[in-house]
């Protein structure tokens, strides 16, 4: 009996071996399955070594609103839609934290730029890059400004997109023809009397509509396959730097998914300021964004481009290593709050790239770039040649009453 039991306990032995064996292969064969399926995944770039401080992730501002479990919060609408309420029932469906909020159409191609303006585009293009703004009449003072302060910073290639044919012959007379075009007609989506008005400034007037133009002219860049980045900056940012756009282009080209860069608006990093905006041409996330902000605006005439901006990037899912966007750092592309009353700049002993004086109007705003040094513009000259220019106009209306934007070249030489 002793022994039959002594057999049996070393059976036992064995056994409790043979089960050890088994659970450990077990675990190296999850062990292993599990490294696998890490080492398939993407690996982020080292090339984002210069966004060390700026690792963050972007957060939607719209994700509050979806739940974990995929379902819609009962108290939350889906903004920038008209449509039924049942076509977004979330009874048969999965809502995910990042996506369109309505059905988006992105463009295969829009109609060709025109000839003439292409030809200028790649006349005025360096190292595969153009520097662009867009502007009205009204604006020609600190437009010209804006040109003095890029040409002190070495920064001679630009053009810049006039809505209306005023300030396009202004810059004629003043010698810069080859740096200008005026805005086709069939850019302009809609409401084309409130954009050729020579009175509206886009920086200063109340009418969030002024704004939609620069959205616009930035998707029909966006289309272009001759050059490979387009820098839009409003006439109110202030370039101090030589080599600031090839600067901001090194953060393009470093990697190939960044298909926008911009400023932070203040110093919340989830607002993007759109009076800073690098865009890579003929790239599909970037036509996306911007079809998306083309619809936000036309449902949402009272959105501003940055509102409508923000909203469209707020539906994808952005990090600033890894993403399609790269935000530039505040201290050296800062807002008017943080430059010229926080200091923040300054108090680092940072002289930045360009600054952004967005926090005042009219002015005021001019009053404070003459008391900076911001302020290099010849306005008694600008103002000369701006009765040249009412004179031609007068003169035209006189022999030819025609429509204003059917102002050509030739007519410009006749006169």
């Amino acid at each position: 009996m002793t022994q039959m039991q002594s057999t049996h306990f070393t059976y036992f032995k064995y056994g409790l071996s043979i089960l050890f064996l088994i659970v450990i292969l077990l675990t190296y064969q999850f062990q292993f399955n599990t490294d696998e399926i890490k080492s398939s995944s993407p690996k982020k770039t080292s090339a984002d070594f210069f966004i060390d401080d700026q690792q963050q992730h972007f957060q939607s501002a719209n994700s509050s609103s979806v739940l974990l479990n995929g379902t819609l919060a009962s108290n939350e609408t889906l903004p920038s839609c008209n449509c039924p309420s049942s076509l977004y029932s979330t009874n048969n469906i999965t809502l995910v934290p990042f996506g369109e909020n309505t059905p988006l159409v992105v463009p295969e191609f829009l109609s060709p730029i025109q000839p003439d303006i292409l030809e200028k585009m790649l006349v005025n293009s360096k190292d595969q890059g153009l520097i662009v703004t867009v502007a009205g009449y009204a604006m020609r003072v600190e437009l010209y400004n804006w040109i003095d302060l890029l040409k002190a910073a070495d920064e001679e290639s630009f053009l810049v997109f006039c809505t209306d044919s005023k300030l396009y012959m202004h810059l004629v007379v003043t010698g810069y023809e080859d740096q200008a075009v005026l805005i086709p007609d069939d850019w302009f989506l809609d409401n084309l009397e409130l954009f050729r008005n020579t009175e509206n400034n886009m920086l200063d007037n109340e009418i969030a509509r002024l704004t939609h133009v620069k959205t616009w002219v930035l998707q029909r860049l966006a289309y272009v396959t001759d050059i490979q980045n387009v820098l839009m900056l409003d006439v109110n940012q202030i370039m101090l730097h030589a080599r600031t756009m090839e600067y901001i282009q090194t953060l393009l080209h470093i990697r190939h998914d960044t298909q926008l860069i911009t400023t932070q608006d203040s110093s919340d990093q989830h607002v993007m300021n759109s009076g800073l905006v690098m865009m890579r041409t003929n790239a599909n996330l970037a036509k996306r964004v911007l079809a998306s902000t083309v619809r936000i605006q036309e449902q949402n005439y009272n959105q501003t481009q940055q509102q409508a901006f923000n909203s469209a990037l707020s539906q994808l899912e952005l990090h600033v290593k890894t993403g399609m966007t790269v935000l530039l750092d505040i201290i050296h592309f800062p807002n008017g709050i943080n430059y010229f009353d926080n200091d923040l700049s300054g108090s680092r002993g940072i002289e930045p790239y360009i600054i952004h004086a967005n926090h005042k109007f009219g002015e005021e705003r001019i009053s404070l770039l003459q008391e900076r040094g911001f302020w290099v513009v010849n306005s008694d000259y600008i103002a000369s040649i701006s009765n040249q220019v009412e004179d031609i106009f007068k003169k035209r209306e006189e022999n030819n009453p025609l429509e204003e934007r059917d102002l050509s070249d030739e007519t410009l030489i006749s006169l």
